[in-house]
């Protein structure tokens, strides 16, 4: 009877070039730390906002109105009632027309993005990324194969100027990229926002070289003070540009539902190439359900005041203990604050020193498309309890000054 290292070598045998690309390792698999912590670390929302009383009445919409019709198979497009009410919306949002068949919806905006990433990428396609950036999106493109190319950011974010660059430089050996990949407002984890002049110039570059934006806005609805510029999508006039959104930020994560907006022959691409039959239609009727009556955008604009919030309750605690360490970026929006440290300080010391004192952060090193070392934290306000930020920044910043002092006496 064959034992289980025996069956192991033979799973090895049989494994798909993608499962070996990606590796044994589960993705975001973990379980909740059983410790009391204060969690910097997850890209969450703010539990005591999220939205059960809308949700509720939405579910009790549906199923009273639509029941028959919501508890059937969709389609791969997803449920139509939401395309409608998403096109509807992000033509007023973005400014632009967008017809329901520029609309897919998708298991969240990683889902989109793999779906998008099966319509164009085979092994040894060129990818453009912005560095640092989400990992769980650089992985998805090395399991296709592709090969990552570094962009670096700065203040104003994507530095357009380092993709004209690469563009030169691959096209000297002959090749050229099928994608760019960016996240231009209140970017993760660095929470700079591009400015109006790089995303037309970007949208331009793209026509010119004929390369595909992928603009991923997971946190553009969720500005402070001002929105941000208008879209890439917005910007390139229907072709060039596939923006991939999520509900996970502005509703709820458990919902995972997004959605994807594109030129209608890709979407259609995108829609063929899927072999399950959709999203929720019951899920994708009760979102839209929240859209037509308004209580999502009124949940949106309770949303910007308490990130506002709790953004500015983190400056004043960094400010209060951190500053001799640290320095940082205001982000005009998201869950993100890029805490970088001082020089000789290693960011991956301080977070497992933080974590030895019950504060989880993101260590910087993981966000970066080429893997260089880098002194960074990604701290996200978003989802730990007011009351508990201005004691998580103290810890973090014994835990800075722990590392700093073995540092100084080394």
């Amino acid at each position: 009877m064959e034992g289980t290292a025996d069956f192991e070598a033979t799973l090895e045998g049989l494994l798909s070039r993608r499962a070996r690309i990606v590796g044994p390792t589960v993705w975001a698999a973990a379980q909740p730390d059983p410790r009391p912590v204060i969690s910097f670390a997850g890209g969450l929302p703010d539990i005591p906002s999220l939205p059960a009383g809308e949700l509720e009445r939405a579910v009790r919409a549906v199923l009273e109105r639509e029941r028959k019709e919501a508890l059937e198979y969709g389609g791969t497009y997803g449920p139509y009632p939401l395309r409608v009410a998403v096109a509807e919306r992000s033509s007023r949002i973005e400014g632009v027309p967008v017809a329901v068949d520029q609309v897919i919806i998708s298991s969240g905006s990683a889902h989109g993005i793999g779906n998008l990433c099966e319509v164009l990428l085979d092994v040894g396609d060129v990818v453009l990324a912005e560095s640092p950036n989400f990992p769980g999106s650089l992985r998805t493109f090395r399991s296709f194969g592709a090969e990552l190319v570094a962009i670096p950011l700065d203040a104003d974010g994507l530095r357009v100027d380092a993709v004209e660059e690469a563009l030169r430089q691959l096209d000297a050996e002959g090749r050229r990229p099928k994608l760019l990949y960016t996240i231009p407002n209140h970017q993760n984890p660095a929470g700079c926002t591009m400015s109006l002049a790089r995303r037309e110039r970007l949208v331009q570059l793209a026509k010119e070289w004929g390369f595909l934006i992928l603009e991923d806005d997971a946190y553009g609805e969720l500005w402070f003070d001002a929105p941000p510029p208008p879209s890439l999508f917005a910007l390139s006039g229907g072709t060039h540009v596939v923006k991939v959104n999520s509900f996970s930020k502005i509703i709820a994560t458990g919902l995972r539902l997004g959605w994807t907006l594109g030129p209608a022959p890709l979407v259609a691409r995108m829609a063929a190439i899927r072999y399950d039959m959709g999203t929720s239609p019951f899920l994708g009727r009760v979102v839209a359900e929240m859209i037509r009556s308004g209580d999502l955008d009124r949940h949106v604009e309770r949303l910007r005041g308490i990130y506002r919030r709790k953004l500015e309750r983190m400056e004043e605690a960094l400010r209060r203990y951190c500053a001799p360490y640290c320095r940082w970026e205001r982000p005009r929006g998201g869950f993100f604050l890029w805490l970088a440290l001082r020089e000789g300080i290693d960011a991956r010391e301080v977070a497992i020193e933080a974590n030895h004192r019950g504060v989880l952060v993101g260590a910087g090193a993981a966000f970066f498309a080429d893997g260089r070392p880098t002194n960074h934290l990604r701290l996200a306000f978003s989802y730990v309890d007011y009351e508990d930020i201005e004691e998580g920044v103290h810890r973090l910043a014994e835990a800075i000054e722990a590392v700093a002092s073995r540092s100084r006496g080394s």
